[in-house]
């Protein structure tokens, strides 16, 4: 194992404070008393004959002993996802007697620092939702499978996912890293109830939406808002940087020749920071919003105080909690405005793709590591993942049919924006090293926002965390 990695990794991602969770244990019966007889012998053969009965119904191999698996997800309570997945692990235990899953259910932030805390001391959970950055550090350090061959083995995962689902979860020496969960693709959602009601047009082209932003405050609303207090800036961080550099310098700088170039202006970083202060210094952001919360964010613009708001297909079904399912009938999507003076960028790239899937603990018994794959692969399959995108969930990147009457406009256009795209970049947190995704989203884009840093100083603080992270490497 590469610990000097994962202690940087670890390092890094404690910038903030790491908050305690509490797992979720499996409750067996407690033992029964033995009634007391005067024929002690017959009592003992009756006992036995029972034990050995229930041993053998009770456990998938009859041994008798129970097998635990360590779930970990995002699908806290309240969320679309927790009551779905909690009835997948009633279902699978009951199929499985012997079987015990604990499910660790923590918001994604939290959960990204503790998977990192678990990987540097040794104790990954058995099965977990996972971005494929993460995924990328894991699989070097030998603590989770390859997909591959699993894969090749199992027609199932061809004919429920298109092969370039695969291809993007996939590395250069073939090791496919995590089985493929949420699809993602981002919106700039706007009120159009709201537009149409002040004769705003909806802004294609950064020019245009620079434009909007004080006709917007000067109706005493907020042109957009995001949950500065949860570091949500990892999806506008890539919107920015694509429309400013394309694709192949993003890539470039996430995990290729330039990954220690953030400074450097060819790459188009700086251009992409400074893009996001013009935004900042036109006071697109509500005041206060670095202490505000996701749920706070979702809350203002259910209320109609915020005219937009940027980020994934999720955010569907926590508007709908804020503001109900009139709230989503206002609702449009756009793709974040070209920048039409960055000739390098690219205009029609989607933020999104697949870069979420389910990672398996590598080193586990084969009995165990069997049934992580099968309980993973439930997770995956489109018995669980359609119910959830039809109620307004998280998109799945399957090429399954679904009910569109069940979903909502918005919801249907979502899931057309992903199918259609022409090409995807995963998000700021999906694709960069944790180590410059944290600096991104919680240092710089912050800091621009709080006036501590200007534009320099916040590619400084990027360009810093990327050379750290390379020197870690090259230590190794």
């Amino acid at each position: 194992m590469r610990k000097e990695s994962l202690k940087k990794l670890l390092a890094i991602s404690l910038t903030g404070a790491l908050t305690a969770s509490t797992l979720l244990t499996g409750c067996g019966n407690a033992p029964k008393e033995k009634a007391e007889t005067q024929d002690s012998e017959v009592q003992e053969s009756a006992d036995a004959e029972t034990a050995a009965a229930e041993s053998a119904a009770g456990d998938t191999k009859g041994s008798g002993e129970t097998i635990e698996i360590k779930l970990s997800t995002t699908w806290t309570q309240g969320s679309v996802v927790q009551e779905e997945i909690e009835n997948l692990i009633a279902k699978f235990e009951e199929e499985h007697p012997g079987v015990v899953i604990e499910h660790d259910a923590l918001s994604t932030a939290d959960l990204r620092t503790k998977l990192t805390v678990q990987a540097a001391s040794g104790d990954m959970p058995d099965v977990s939702w996972c971005p494929q950055s993460y995924a990328r550090e894991f699989i070097k350090d030998g603590l989770i499978i390859d997909w591959s061959g699993i894969v090749e083995e199992d027609p199932d995962w061809h004919a429920w996912f298109a092969d370039p689902v695969f291809d993007a979860l996939t590395e250069p020496d073939g090791k496919i890293l995590l089985a493929p969960l949420e699809a993602s693709i981002d919106g700039l959602y706007y009120n159009k109830a709201m537009f149409e009601e002040h004769g705003w047009t909806a802004p294609k082209t950064w020019d245009e939406f620079m434009t909007l932003i004080p006709k917007i405050k000067e109706a005493g609303i907020t042109p957009i808002v995001t949950g500065g207090k949860d570091s949500r800036f990892a999806w506008m961080a890539s919107a920015f940087l694509v429309r400013a550099t394309g694709l192949d310098n993003f890539k470039s700088l996430c995990y290729g020749e330039d990954m220690t170039n953030w400074n450097n202006e060819s790459t188009g970083f700086p251009t992409a920071v400074a893009k996001f202060k013009e935004m900042v210094d036109a006071g697109a952001f509500p005041n206060g919003v670095m202490g505000m919360s996701a749920t706070e964010a979702d809350q203002m613009f259910a209320n109609e105080e915020a005219a937009m708001y940027y980020e994934g297909a999720w955010k569907v079904g926590n508007f709908e909690s804020a503001g109900g399912a009139e709230f989503l009938e206002k609702l449009d999507r756009l793709d974040w405005p070209a920048m039409t003076d960055c000739p390098d960028g690219n205009p029609d790239t989607r933020v999104g793709g697949c870069f979420i899937g389910v990672m398996v603990k590598a080193g586990n018994e084969p009995e165990k590591e069997k049934l992580c794959i099968e309980l993973a692969k439930s997770i995956c399959s489109p018995d669980f993942g359609i119910p959830i995108m039809e109620k307004g969930g998280q998109v799945y990147p399957g090429v399954a049919e679904y009910d569109k009457s069940t979903c909502s406009e918005i919801m249907n256009k979502m899931i057309e924006a992903f199918h259609s795209a022409d090409s995807y970049i995963p998000s700021m947190d999906g694709i960069a090293p944790p180590a410059v995704d944290l600096a991104i989203k919680q240092t710089a884009f912050p800091g621009i926002i709080t006036k501590e840093l200007d534009a320099r100083q916040a590619v400084d603080e990027v360009q810093k965390a990327a050379e750290d992270y390379a020197a870690s490497l090259e230590a190794q």
